[in-house]
């Protein structure tokens, strides 16, 4: 992957590769916080989040892939036409027009005809596969308790034999007077803590659309609030997804708005473009030569909506359609991989695939930016090579700034803020499920005696 391709996705909102690398920063960052308090509680951390980040990565992809391939391939309608297209008429009527193919144009035709039917299989599918994705979490959260309640329950009863047994090798007048209850297994457990052993792993990194994983995310809020074991882990449960949905999803953004103004108003320079568009030596080359004056100058006249489309669809040449390809602002058709062809790239055909959907402001923004950079560019007094290097360098420091402050947030203070909540109140720093079962245990066995 090249280093243009790397800060793209990294840069990029709609890419869910910097929510992954931010959430498995928090969740490292709450299992070591929860390691520290207590080795089980911090074993059943790391289940619940990363168990949850694999979920929350793949669950939704694979519940739509499996509708896809059951109920649209049954009703013989097209999974991959956005149904966004069909908000405007007359946009859908151009995504028939430039179809790549007859095929293509005849699902896009049937879409036409039974618009209300694709909105609400649509519909049907985002809700079926955010729900089937909140069931895989429910079936973990009972999994994972039941597996810690086992675990805990299992070693306070060897706890209790050990010391059981060392009670009996004592002098049976201490022994009649030793009352060994759970509270005094307690004092063992805390002595011999240290002998648990450590839960690490990791899970690999997928990709999903960020408005999808918000609306999974409150889900898993309100799942794992429903189901806290606890008050304490309901408190613990409230500050971490309260600040982690304030980190992930508004913070991160604003951030990334600051250091763009800040590179305009400081160092003139507009650092708004893709990255790979930045990183490009023919968008350099383009202010040398400049030819790119061409390629600005159609975009000077207002075009509507379906003339923009139409432009865009007739002058794939032009140097702000391919930056708006580069940016995957628009999405070209690739060519069919045969079955054995799994590790191969797909080949880009680089004719626009009009099942996707074109955010047509996003286009403008890209000739915007493009306009106000080679301005800033013939004001410099700079060759290209310094202006470009300039740019280049702020554009990736603003990213890596941003993931480094939003990891910084939830890998380091969040989980600080979780971990002092505990450790500051006395009564609140045992694991309060391990508290419980052996509080729970010791009621047992006196009503055992007692009959």
């Amino acid at each position: 992957m090249s280093v243009a391709k790397i800060f793209s996705t990294l840069g990029n909102s709609q890419s869910l590769v910097p929510l992954a690398i931010k959430d498995s920063a928090n969740s490292m960052g709450l299992t070591t916080a929860s390691s520290i308090t207590n080795k089980d509680e911090g074993r059943d951390r790391f289940i619940d989040e990363f168990g949850t980040e694999a979920i929350w990565l793949g669950g939704i992809p694979l519940s739509k892939k499996i509708i896809d391939k059951t109920l649209f391939k049954a009703a013989g309608y097209d999974a991959g036409y956005d149904v966004r297209n069909l908000q405007n008429n007359d946009i859908f009527e151009k995504t028939k027009e430039y179809a790549q193919n007859d095929k293509v144009k005849a699902n896009i035709e049937k879409i036409g005809k039974n618009k209300k039917v694709f909105k609400g299989l649509n519909a049907a599918k985002f809700v079926a596969s955010t729900l089937m994705a909140l069931g895989m979490y429910n079936a973990l959260t009972d999994a994972k308790q039941q597996y810690t309640h086992n675990r805990i329950k299992n070693k306070l009863l060897k706890e209790h034999e050990a010391q059981s047994k060392l009670a009996m090798e004592t002098s049976s007048a201490m022994s009649k007077k030793q009352d060994l209850t759970f509270t005094h297994i307690s004092k063992v457990r805390n002595q011999n803590s240290d002998n648990n052993p450590s839960f690490k792993g990791g899970f690999d990194v997928m990709l999903d659309p960020v408005k999808n994983m918000m609306v999974l995310d409150a889900g898993i809020t309100g799942e794992r609030l429903g189901k806290s074991r606890s008050p304490q882990e309901f408190v613990g449960y409230a500050i971490k997804e309260g600040g982690f949905l304030f980190f992930m999803y508004v913070l991160g953004q604003k951030i990334q708005n600051h250091f763009e103004k800040v590179a305009d108003k400081k160092h003139n320079k507009n650092i708004g473009l893709d990255a790979r568009v930045l990183e490009n030596d023919k968008l350099k080359q383009s202010f040398i030569d400049k030819s790119i004056e061409k390629g600005l100058k159609p975009f000077e006249t207002a075009m509507s909506d379906v003339e923009l489309y139409d432009f865009l669809h007739n002058n794939p040449d032009n140097i702000v359609v391919k930056a708006a390809k580069e940016s995957d602002i628009i999405r070209t058709e690739k060519k069919p991989k045969k079955w054995y062809q799994i590790f191969k790239k797909a080949e880009d055909t680089g004719k626009i695939d009009t099942r996707k959907y074109i955010n047509l402001d996003d286009v403008r923004t890209t000739h915007k930016n493009m306009a106000k950079l080679y301005e800033q560019f013939n004001n410099s007094g700079e060759t290209a090579d310094e202006f470009f290097n300039g740019v280049r360098k702020l554009k990736r420091g603003s990213i890596l700034k941003n993931i480094g402050s939003t990891i910084f947030a939830l890998g380091i203070v969040l989980p600080a803020i979780m971990l002092a909540d505990r450790l500051l109140k006395p009564d609140n720093k045992e694991f309060a499920v391990e508290r419980e079962l052996r509080t729970k245990l010791a009621e047992e066995k006196k009503a055992k005696q007692a009959a």
